[in-house]
């Protein structure tokens, strides 16, 4: 699959380079500084989203955005202003959706990765009308759960569990039907790899579970693990979770406090069972004891947690993600077997590789990509 192309038209040449670096792995970013190349560009060219500035040379950000709206070319295509302030004019753009979303020039690159993943996926989420009613009922109910969960910004909130149990139904049944390679495949252009990730986890888990025999409540706590073992992201900032580079020694202290938290999340909510807990607080604990949070080896650490280790270091491992290329299914597994026997439990990831592999579900995960590059810049300088 070839990495869709952003516009990125913005006068300051160290701010373009920043936001076609910045998205590398996931698009290719044609770069320009001014106004009126960028709307040649636009009428000429398709993007799957554009970042304007506010300041260009020779014509505005303001008045590319309101062409692109009326030129019927690229007109449905999701746009980010970046401004010095949202001003009375800006905001009756965005009332009027000739722009999707506001960002202040001066926003960290966090904020910035978190506020255009938003805007895309809810252009994404749009097209799940188009979609059969069963897929999209699995989308929109794993959404409407993720965003409840979210919406909260402490450990203390609980969450309402029943909105759990009910994703990771749906999860069952399309992977009873046969639909959950459709349900991935529509979240090929959603850009929350949080929630992407969580429903893939839980999808790759209920999956795993019917192919080694696991019926009836088992296989859907499987799939409530699998959906809810990162919700303790949602006490971690914006500026670490979206960061495009390597994580400093703080901020990996920061990241990994999200396995406690989640687990504390949890019990805080009623109807969770025990057994989701688990694996929420040990998803990244290893058989040798070098994981966290706890440092637990192979005989403190429970079979589903174990198996959730796997589906996760998966699942990551062909993710694209900001700080991230993704790696191929072959790769992934590969990587898998390498990790077996010191961090992962060797018997389990040899099972997995298995049925990934024979099924051919993990080529459904993850289509083939074209290796990234910095950009396509066609600014002449």
């Amino acid at each position: 699959m070839v990495r869709p192309k952003i516009l990125v038209a913005c006068q300051d040449r160290a701010a373009r380079q920043r936001i076609a670096e910045t998205m590398r792995f996931r698009y290719r970013a044609v770069a320009v500084e001014d106004g009126w190349l960028a709307l040649h560009l636009v009428n000429t060219a398709d993007f799957s989203a554009m970042v304007i500035s506010e300041r260009l040379e020779s014509l505005s950000g303001l008045d590319v955005a309101y062409s692109v709206r009326t030129s019927g070319f690229n007109m449905d295509v999701p746009i980010m202003l970046v401004a010095r302030e949202v001003t009375p004019r800006i905001r009756e753009m965005l009332e009027g959706g000739i722009i999707d979303r506001c960002i202040d020039e001066t926003a960290e690159t966090g904020a910035f990765l978190f506020e255009f993943n938003a805007m895309c996926g809810a252009r994404a989420e749009r097209a799940w009308t188009d979609l059969s009613d069963d897929v999209e009922r699995v989308l929109r109910g794993a959404r409407d759960a993720y965003s409840s969960v979210f919406a909260a910004t402490s450990t203390e909130e609980p969450l309402d569990a029943r909105l759990i149990k009910n994703t990771a139904d749906l999860v069952v049944e399309a992977v009873q039907n046969g639909r959950i390679t459709a349900v991935m495949n529509a979240l090929q252009d959603h850009q929350d790899y949080t929630f992407v990730h969580s429903l893939s986890v839980s999808a790759v888990l209920a999956f795993f579970g019917r192919e080694i025999g696991i019926r009836g409540d088992g296989l859907g706590v499987m799939a409530q693990a699998g959906f809810s073992h990162d919700f303790g992201k949602r006490v971690i900032s914006h500026a670490i979770l979206y960061k495009p580079g390597l994580l400093d020694t703080a901020q990996m202290v920061v990241i990994r406090r999200h396995a406690q938290a989640a687990g504390e999340i949890l019990r805080h909510s009623d109807g969770v069972p025990t057994e989701v807990i688990n694996v929420a607080e040990r998803h990244h604990e290893r058989m040798d004891g070098t994981g966290y949070p706890n440092g637990l080896t192979g005989a403190g650490i429970d079979d589903l947690s174990m198996v959730a280790a796997i589906g996760d270091v998966f699942s990551a491992l062909i993710d694209n993600r900001c700080y991230k290329p993704r790696y191929t299914p072959d790769e992934a597994l590969r990587m898998l077997r390498n990790m077996a026997g010191p961090h992962l439990e060797p018997h389990h990831v040899a099972k997995f590789v298995e049925v990934m592999s024979d099924t051919g579900f993990a080529s459904w995960m993850a289509p083939p990509m074209e290796p990234p590059a910095a950009d396509d810049s066609a600014d002449p300088s």
